[in-house]
């Protein structure tokens, strides 16, 4: 059994290394002036890497089968895409999405 002192370093050092490798390219792009085509192709980023969380969730998979429709994430999705579409505002759109599945998965 490890030691106390030995887990808390472990729990200390990897939360380090997540912060220094969320906040680091911040720290050392924030100093340079990167290409605007660099700028443009970053700017789509976001999008993409949401994009892909979202459609994640909107399917399961099976080993062996096609992706099946995950209906209660998908119907969750409907008023948070509406949300998005009227307020802009990403704490609105996971205040509507949240509520919107928790509410689903009360009624089913």
């Amino acid at each position: 059994m490890p030691s106390f002192n030995y887990l808390l370093l472990v729990i200390l050092g990897t939360g380090l290394v997540t912060w220094l490798c969320r906040v680091l390219p911040f720290v050392i792009l924030k100093k340079f002036n990167m290409p605007k085509l660099l700028q443009e192709f970053l700017s789509f980023v976001p999008v993409a890497i949401m994009a892909a969380l979202v459609f994640d969730n909107m399917f399961t998979q099976h080993l062996g089968h096609l992706p099946e429709p995950n209906v209660p994430n998908i119907l969750a999705a409907l008023p948070s895409v509406l949300a998005a579409i009227i307020t802009r505002s990403l704490l609105v759109i996971a205040i509507v999405g949240v509520a919107t599945l928790a509410l689903i998965r009360f009624l089913m």
